[in-house]
Protein backbone atom coordinates (compact mmCIF):
# COMPACT_ATOMS: atom_id res chain seq x y z
CA UNK A 1 0.00 0.00 0.00
CA UNK A 2 1.40 3.48 -0.89
CA UNK A 3 1.22 6.39 1.24
CA UNK A 4 -0.91 8.47 -1.31
CA UNK A 5 -3.44 9.46 1.05
CA UNK A 6 -0.81 10.71 3.76
CA UNK A 7 1.76 12.90 1.51
CA UNK A 8 0.74 16.17 3.15
CA UNK A 9 1.96 14.74 6.71
CA UNK A 10 5.09 12.96 5.79
CA UNK A 11 6.45 16.17 4.04
CA UNK A 12 10.08 16.61 4.71
CA UNK A 13 9.89 13.59 7.02
CA UNK A 14 12.98 11.06 6.41
CA UNK A 15 13.58 8.03 8.96
CA UNK A 16 13.93 4.58 9.65
CA UNK A 17 11.09 2.46 7.69
CA UNK A 18 9.29 5.49 6.17
CA UNK A 19 8.21 4.59 2.23
CA UNK A 20 10.52 6.17 -0.83
CA UNK A 21 8.06 8.71 -2.57
CA UNK A 22 5.76 6.20 -4.71
CA UNK A 23 7.11 2.94 -2.99
CA UNK A 24 4.49 -0.22 -2.35
CA UNK A 25 5.06 -1.92 1.09
CA UNK A 26 4.91 -5.27 0.00
CA UNK A 27 7.52 -6.65 2.47
CA UNK A 28 6.72 -8.03 6.04
CA UNK A 29 10.33 -7.47 7.00
CA UNK A 30 9.82 -3.99 7.56
CA UNK A 31 6.71 -4.61 9.19
CA UNK A 32 8.38 -7.17 11.89
CA UNK A 33 10.69 -4.72 12.46
CA UNK A 34 8.91 -1.91 13.39
CA UNK A 35 6.59 -4.09 15.67
CA UNK A 36 9.60 -5.73 17.06
CA UNK A 37 10.93 -2.08 17.96
CA UNK A 38 7.44 -0.99 19.28
CA UNK A 39 7.41 -3.46 21.37
CA UNK A 40 10.64 -3.74 23.12
CA UNK A 41 10.67 0.35 23.93
CA UNK A 42 6.83 -0.22 25.16
CA UNK A 43 8.31 -2.35 27.83
CA UNK A 44 11.36 -1.16 28.20
CA UNK A 45 9.82 2.36 29.31
CA UNK A 46 7.02 0.71 31.51
CA UNK A 47 10.23 -0.51 33.48
CA UNK A 48 12.21 2.05 33.86
CA UNK A 49 10.84 2.38 37.53
CA UNK A 50 12.56 -0.41 38.67
CA UNK A 51 15.94 0.15 36.45
CA UNK A 52 16.47 3.63 37.36
CA UNK A 53 18.03 2.49 41.03
CA UNK A 54 20.20 -0.25 39.61
CA UNK A 55 21.71 2.59 37.08
CA UNK A 56 22.36 4.92 39.98
CA UNK A 57 24.18 2.32 42.18
CA UNK A 58 26.28 0.78 39.47
CA UNK A 59 27.11 4.40 38.24
CA UNK A 60 28.11 5.19 41.99
CA UNK A 61 25.38 7.96 42.03
CA UNK A 62 23.32 6.40 44.95
CA UNK A 63 24.04 4.24 47.78
CA UNK A 64 22.22 1.02 47.87
CA UNK A 65 20.09 2.25 50.38
CA UNK A 66 19.09 5.57 48.85
CA UNK A 67 18.61 3.12 45.44
CA UNK A 68 16.41 0.97 47.35
CA UNK A 69 14.32 4.08 48.91
CA UNK A 70 13.67 5.32 45.39
CA UNK A 71 12.90 1.83 44.00
CA UNK A 72 10.22 1.85 46.40
CA UNK A 73 9.16 4.91 45.61
CA UNK A 74 9.11 4.91 41.96
CA UNK A 75 7.53 1.40 42.22
CA UNK A 76 4.79 1.67 44.67
CA UNK A 77 3.72 5.20 43.70
CA UNK A 78 4.20 5.81 40.37
CA UNK A 79 4.29 2.31 38.51
CA UNK A 80 1.16 2.69 37.09
CA UNK A 81 2.23 6.38 35.74
CA UNK A 82 5.31 4.48 33.74
CA UNK A 83 2.73 1.97 32.44
CA UNK A 84 0.63 4.48 31.35
CA UNK A 85 3.35 5.99 29.71
CA UNK A 86 4.01 2.73 28.03
CA UNK A 87 0.66 2.47 26.84
CA UNK A 88 0.78 6.12 25.82
CA UNK A 89 3.56 4.91 23.35
CA UNK A 90 2.49 2.13 22.23
CA UNK A 91 -0.80 3.84 20.81
CA UNK A 92 1.27 6.89 19.77
CA UNK A 93 3.79 4.28 17.99
CA UNK A 94 1.33 2.32 16.51
CA UNK A 95 -0.12 5.56 15.06
CA UNK A 96 2.64 6.72 13.31
CA UNK A 97 3.22 2.76 12.16
CA UNK A 98 0.17 2.57 10.50
CA UNK A 99 0.33 6.20 9.31
CA UNK A 100 3.87 5.11 7.48
CA UNK A 101 2.01 2.56 5.91
CA UNK A 102 -0.75 4.41 3.77
CA UNK A 103 -3.59 3.79 6.84
CA UNK A 104 -4.43 7.74 6.86
CA UNK A 105 -7.95 7.79 7.13
CA UNK A 106 -11.23 6.08 8.31
CA UNK A 107 -11.77 4.24 5.19
CA UNK A 108 -8.51 3.17 4.76
CA UNK A 109 -8.57 1.85 8.25
CA UNK A 110 -11.78 0.10 8.21
CA UNK A 111 -10.24 -1.45 5.22
CA UNK A 112 -7.24 -2.87 6.87
CA UNK A 113 -8.94 -3.53 9.86
CA UNK A 114 -7.79 -7.18 10.19
CA UNK A 115 -4.11 -5.80 10.00
CA UNK A 116 -4.45 -3.32 12.60
CA UNK A 117 -6.13 -5.21 15.23
CA UNK A 118 -3.61 -8.37 14.27
CA UNK A 119 -0.61 -6.11 14.19
CA UNK A 120 -2.10 -4.41 17.78
CA UNK A 121 -2.46 -7.49 19.25
CA UNK A 122 1.09 -8.90 18.62
CA UNK A 123 2.46 -5.31 19.76
CA UNK A 124 0.70 -5.35 22.85
CA UNK A 125 1.31 -9.34 23.73
CA UNK A 126 5.15 -8.48 22.98
CA UNK A 127 5.25 -5.54 25.10
CA UNK A 128 3.55 -7.20 28.32
CA UNK A 129 5.93 -10.16 27.62
CA UNK A 130 8.48 -8.18 27.57
CA UNK A 131 7.69 -5.80 30.21
CA UNK A 132 7.09 -8.58 32.71
CA UNK A 133 10.76 -10.48 32.05
CA UNK A 134 12.55 -6.98 32.09
CA UNK A 135 10.99 -5.70 35.20
CA UNK A 136 10.45 -8.82 37.30
CA UNK A 137 13.07 -11.40 35.89
CA UNK A 138 16.04 -9.07 34.97
CA UNK A 139 15.88 -6.30 37.09
CA UNK A 140 14.31 -7.55 40.15
CA UNK A 141 17.36 -10.87 39.75
CA UNK A 142 20.10 -7.86 38.25
CA UNK A 143 18.94 -5.12 41.62
CA UNK A 144 19.53 -8.30 43.76
CA UNK A 145 23.22 -8.38 42.39
CA UNK A 146 23.90 -5.06 43.42
CA UNK A 147 22.76 -5.55 46.70
CA UNK A 148 19.40 -4.09 46.62
CA UNK A 149 17.10 -5.48 49.13
CA UNK A 150 14.74 -7.15 46.96
CA UNK A 151 15.25 -11.09 47.28
CA UNK A 152 12.43 -10.97 49.89
CA UNK A 153 9.98 -10.24 47.37
CA UNK A 154 8.39 -13.56 45.07
CA UNK A 155 9.06 -12.81 41.54
CA UNK A 156 8.51 -16.75 41.25
CA UNK A 157 4.70 -16.12 39.03
CA UNK A 158 7.05 -13.64 36.58
CA UNK A 159 8.92 -16.36 34.60
CA UNK A 160 5.68 -18.26 33.65
CA UNK A 161 4.06 -15.21 33.20
CA UNK A 162 6.31 -14.11 30.88
CA UNK A 163 6.70 -17.34 28.97
CA UNK A 164 3.25 -17.11 28.14
CA UNK A 165 2.82 -13.76 27.20
CA UNK A 166 6.00 -13.95 24.68
CA UNK A 167 5.15 -17.34 23.28
CA UNK A 168 1.74 -16.29 22.26
CA UNK A 169 2.93 -12.99 21.15
CA UNK A 170 5.51 -14.90 19.09
CA UNK A 171 3.34 -17.33 17.48
CA UNK A 172 1.06 -14.65 16.41
CA UNK A 173 4.11 -12.69 15.45
CA UNK A 174 5.86 -15.65 13.16
CA UNK A 175 2.08 -16.45 12.13
CA UNK A 176 1.37 -13.11 10.67
CA UNK A 177 5.01 -11.47 9.68
CA UNK A 178 7.32 -14.21 8.96
CA UNK A 179 4.86 -16.62 7.20
CA UNK A 180 5.18 -16.81 3.62
CA UNK A 181 2.39 -15.40 1.31
CA UNK A 182 0.84 -17.12 -1.08
CA UNK A 183 -0.16 -15.12 -4.08
CA UNK A 184 -3.69 -14.32 -4.45
CA UNK A 185 -5.75 -15.98 -7.01
CA UNK A 186 -7.19 -13.69 -9.29
CA UNK A 187 -10.96 -14.57 -8.10
CA UNK A 188 -10.08 -13.55 -4.45
CA UNK A 189 -8.65 -10.16 -6.54
CA UNK A 190 -11.75 -9.32 -7.92
CA UNK A 191 -13.69 -9.55 -4.35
Amino acid sequence: MNRAGCEGIYKGIGSIGALEDGAVNTGAAKDSKGVLLISALAGLIGGLCCVTPIVLVLLGLASISVAADLGNVLYGSYRWAFRGVALTFVALALGVYFRRRGICTLDQARRERNRIINTSLVVLLLAVGIYIFWTYIAVHYGGIAVGLPWARYDESWALPASAVALGVALVLYFFLFRRPRRPQTQSARDL
